[in-house]
């Protein structure tokens, strides 16, 4: 049978074509969903899985001038970047009190932050959506949705978020929620007036005012600050007694709230909460809790055909096993 190629030449330059074709085919399916799953390379392994969700909460970004207590900034751009590289997850959920806008103001540190935002913006790129869930510290951030005309994520800020997984559906909420000291009528007076660390500035609250809509708004406005101030004492007090990566609050007393939220939402299966700073699955793993990344502990939540927290250990992820009884 005469051979299809005409010089030996002809031969070398197909094979060589073909080889070319092939080994690129091949790395692009690894990089593609196929069928409802998605192979992915990462430093040690190829797997086959379902739709991966990773939830983090709880960054502080803008507080590490005030010292480690407060925030782990470089932990979270290396964390990033991970994602970015290795693990490629379908979503990530940022679940609150990503930003601190108690201790700072919105445009200084969106600019000073700006190489972490932009990790957010590459994670997109390579096809990871990527929801802003808002908390207690970061709830003004929905008055400058775009950031100055950038959007780092896939939809504005949101006070909730449903994501269905293996036919499972997991409800994200920050926890402020559950927390009984946290009025969402002072979050954004807070952001306003609140100066770098935690106290207020009187020269501040000329932009309290500003944001008033109409006289009714207005009087009741000033009505519950003298209030708050005669009953509940000056603004610095104020802001500790809500500043609860502070004070600290009962970690397991809002687990359970989140459990029994769980229980009676008809259409929640699992709640993933941050706001405590103390990661955590109830035994019924009916709810979770992402953590936080400050003050040295780096933890986080992975929905991969089941739900688990991982601690970032400077890199090499290690798996939290043990429920919480609540």
């Amino acid at each position: 049978m005469p051979s299809r190629f005409r010089t030996q030449t002809e031969a070398w330059v197909f094979a060589v074509n073909f080889y070319d074709a092939t080994n690129g085919a091949i790395g692009w399916i690894g990089r593609q969903r196929v069928a409802g799953s998605f192979i992915y390379r990462s430093k040690e392994y190829l797997r086959l899985r379902q739709a991966m969700i990773v939830t983090i909460s709880d960054t502080h970004l803008g507080t590490d001038h005030l010292g480690p207590r407060y925030n782990n900034r470089e932990d979270v751009k290396a964390f990033l970047r991970y994602l970015r590289d290795d693990l490629r997850p379908d979503h990530l959920v940022l679940n609150g009190d990503i930003e601190d806008l108690w201790r700072r103001d919105i445009r200084t540190l969106t600019r000073e932050n700006y190489d972490v935002f932009y990790r957010f913006r590459e994670l997109q790129e390579q096809g990871t959506a990527v929801h802003y869930v808002l908390g207690n510290h970061d709830w003004y951030a929905r008055r400058d949705v775009r950031c100055g005309g950038v959007s780092y994520y896939t939809e504005d800020y949101a006070e909730s978020l449903t994501l269905t997984d293996a036919g499972t559906t997991y409800t994200f909420m920050h926890g402020h929620q559950f927390d009984p000291l946290q009025e969402v009528w002072y979050f954004d007076k807070l952001a306003l007036i609140s100066d770098d660390a935690f106290g207020a500035k009187f020269s501040h609250l000329w932009e309290v005012f500003a944001e008033i809509e109409g006289l009714s708004d207005g009087v009741e406005t000033v009505q519950r600050l003298v209030v708050d101030r005669l009953t509940r004492g000056p603004w610095q007090q104020r802001i500790e007694r809500m500043d609860r990566c502070q004070t600290g609050c009962d970690a397991e007393a809002e687990l359970h709230e989140a459990q029994k939220y769980a229980d009676s939402a008809l259409d929640t299966g699992v709640l993933c909460t941050g706001h405590t700073h103390m990661a955590g699955i109830t035994a019924d793993g009916r709810a979770a809790n992402s953590g936080a990344w400050v003050g040295g502990q780096n933890t986080y939540l992975v929905i991969d055909d089941g739900i688990r927290v991982l601690e970032w250990n400077d890199g090499s992820p290690r798996e939290r096993s043990a429920r919480v009884e609540v």
